[in-house]
Parts: C-alpha cells; sequence; structure tokens
C-alpha cells in the first residue's frame, strides 16, 4: 500500500474527536456501523507511555525479538529466507533474517514505499512514487519500474501475476512478471484498497463504500459485492473464511467464500487497521489504541488483547510468529517516527 492513504485516514479520524463506544473485544455487534461514530481516536499524548488498560497482556511477555533498527516500518511480507520490511521515510526495504532477527540486507526503493509482496524471484515494491519496483534480493538491482495511474494501496504477487489496487482510480492492475508490464486493468468503481489472493478469487476491500468486492482473477469480474463495516481496508483469509477489518467503526466482519456473506461482525479496538490469521487465532492491530486484539478465527470469540507502549500499525504472520510494526511512534498517531518491529510467539498467549 501507498501508506499515505491508511496514514491520512488515520489521522484525520483520530482529529475528528472521540469515537462512539463499542462492546469489548471480540463481542458480536450489529453489522450497520456504530451510530454515532466520529471516527478513531489517537492514544491520549499526555498518557504514560508504557500504561496499558486493564486486562492487556504487555507485548514484552511474548516478544521474541524486539527491533529498533528500521525508521517508520510500514508493510511486510515473507519470502526468500528473509521477512521483508519497507522503510516509509527512509525510502528501503530491509531483509530479516528470522533465525537471528536481524537486518542483513538493505535495499532501495521508490520514495514512500509501503506495500511489498515476494515473488517470481523478486522483491516487488509499492511507492508513493506512483510505481511498483521489481527488486531483485540479492543485488539490490532495480530489475523492473511499473507506473501505476494513481494511488498504489497494496501489492500482491499471485500464482501467476503481480497484482495492485489503484485506490485513485477504483481499479485492480495486473502485472505480467514476464514483461513486467501492465497486462490488464479492472474497474471495480470505487476506491480500490487492501486485498488478498485466494485459489479462486481476488478479495478487495472498498472503504469509500464499505463494500467488499470478491473478483474473478481470470477476467476480473466482480462476483459478489459484500457489504461490511465503516471504512474497510485491509482482509484476511483463512480456510473457511475471509476477514475484513473496519477501521471506522472499531470491528471486524467475517465473510463465508461459500456463500459470500457476512456471518459475523465483532468488535476490536479502535481504529483497527490490518489483521491476520495464524492457527485458528484471527490477530488484529488496533492502530487507535495501540494494542492487538486475538480473536477465535472460528467463532469470533475473544482471546486476548495485547498492549503496547509503542504505537501499531502494521502486522503480518511470518515465520510461524505475529510480526507488528510499529509506524506512528510511541504517543501520537500522526508521527510516522516509530522504529519498533515486535516479533511476537503466539504460543504465549495464556491458555
Amino acid at each position: 500500500m501507498a501508506c499515505v492513504a491508511a496514514c491520512a485516514i488515520l489521522i484525520v479520524a483520530a482529529c475528528a474527536g472521540p469515537a462512539a463506544s463499542v462492546p469489548p473485544s471480540g463481542a458480536p455487534v450489529a453489522s450497520e456501523p456504530v451510530a454515532g461514530s466520529a471516527g478513531p481516536v489517537a492514544p491520549d499524548p499526555a498518557s504514560p507511555a508504557a500504561s496499558l488498560a486493564p486486562g492487556q497482556i504487555p507485548a514484552q511477555d511474548l516478544a521474541i525479538a524486539r527491533i529498533e533498527t528500521v525508521e517508520s516500518p510500514c508493510e511486510l511480507a515473507e519470502g526468500l529466507d528473509r521477512i521483508w520490511v519497507t522503510s516509509l521515510s527512509a525510502g528501503l526495504v530491509v531483509g530479516i533474517d528470522p533465525t537471528t532477527d536481524q537486518v542483513v540486507t538493505t535495499l532501495s526503493v521508490p520514495e514512500g514505499p509501503c506495500g511489498v509482496s515476494v515473488g517470481f524471484g523478486s522483491v516487488w515494491v509499492g511507492g508513493g512514487s506512483g510505481t511498483v519496483a521489481r527488486l531483485d534480493p540479492a543485488t539490490g538491482d532495480t530489475l523492473a519500474t511499473v507506473p501505476i495511474p494513481g494511488e498504489i494501496y497494496d501489492v500482491q504477487a499471485g500464482p501467476d501475476a503481480v497484482w495492485a489496487t489503484d485506490r485513485t482510480n477504483g481499479t485492480l492492475v495486473r502485472i505480467d512478471p514476464a514483461t513486467n508490464e501492465i497486462d490488464a486493468t479492472y474497474e471495480l468503481g470505487t476506491s480500490a484498497d487492501g486485498f488478498r489472493i485466494t485459489p479462486d478469487a481476488i478479495w478487495v476491500a472498498a472503504d469509500r463504500t464499505n463494500e467488499v468486492f470478491r473478483v474473478d482473477p481470470a477476467d476480473g469480474t466482480v462476483v459478489a459485492t459484500i457489504e461490511v463495516g465503516t471504512k474497510p481496508n485491509w482482509v484476511a483469509v483463512a480456510d473457511e473464511a475471509v476477514w475484513v477489518e473496519n477501521t471506522g467503526d472499531g470491528t471486524v466482519s467475517r465473510i463465508d467464500p461459500a456463500t459470500n456473506e457476512v456471518t459475523g461482525t465483532f468488535a476490536v479496538g479502535r481504529a483497527p487497521v490490518y489483521l491476520a490469521v495464524l492457527d485458528g487465532r484471527l490477530w488484529v492491530a488496533n492502530g487507535g489504541g495501540r494494542s492487538v486484539s486475538v480473536l477465535d478465527a472460528d467463532s469470533g470469540a475473544p482471546l486476548a488483547e495485547i498492549g503496547f507502549e509503542t504505537g501499531v500499525h502494521g502486522l503480518a504472520a511470518a515465520a510461524g510468529s505475529i510480526w507488528v510494526l510499529d509506524l506512528h511512534g510511541p504517543r501520537i498517531l500522526g508521527n510516522l517516527q516509530g522504529t519498533t518491529i515486535w516479533r511476537l510467539d503466539p504460543d504465549r498467549l495464556p491458555g
């Protein structure tokens, strides 16, 4: 993703005033947006950075490693024996060796990088310059630069192509890795934000219309349009469910891919921004609350709430762990000065 979009959503919402109250994390809620919600709110800059809410598990209790050497880490992807993390402010993508948790590779990328994916022997990075760059992970050479007409929100490598969402034009773009050129552009008709690829579908969040599109990767046909919560931005897939976070109302929605219907909507924390499924658990980064909610991926029941003294932005499952990125710094949501990458051990959760 070009992080400018997601960061702007959070920062603008943070200035809007207090958010509406929501049920406890993981509690079922109505599928309609929370009434009267003014949007997510940044953590109180006057509060002690290390203070946690009652019942929260300190992130340190689950930490395998805490890496502090990457400026404003934005997104990450796993592949080629590395965990690849984009540095928004430094214009870099770094490779972390998951056996040592040390940065072992540093590559220069287009200005303002955020979205990253690995495929076809390369690292693919979406930048604020409006391009998707293909990088040689061994040499750092830029093998190709693919211009995208509008704002790049997310980049994902699939089995036979690399895909990107163009938020400005509401399109899904297909890049042929054999030619490094766009060979198809599919109109979704609205914003196109975070997405994930499954063998028979591409699931795309659209925050302007509060929908998720199910797209046929063969011809770009929109197979289903599914109404979810307010301002959905990111998607996670599991064996029998597709999950989407709803940044605007502090919930996540579960979609049954067999019926293309929402089968549950559950409250999490303030301004959820990223989510991932690992070993039957759904992990949700709450950007407005410095926390990660953990839910049962089958039932949506709350399992735990993890508190961070640093900010919380990106989250992904990789190398058998949960990785949480602090893009925003320890206190104020709009401060893109974070440097912390947490690697958490899911087996350390109580119970």
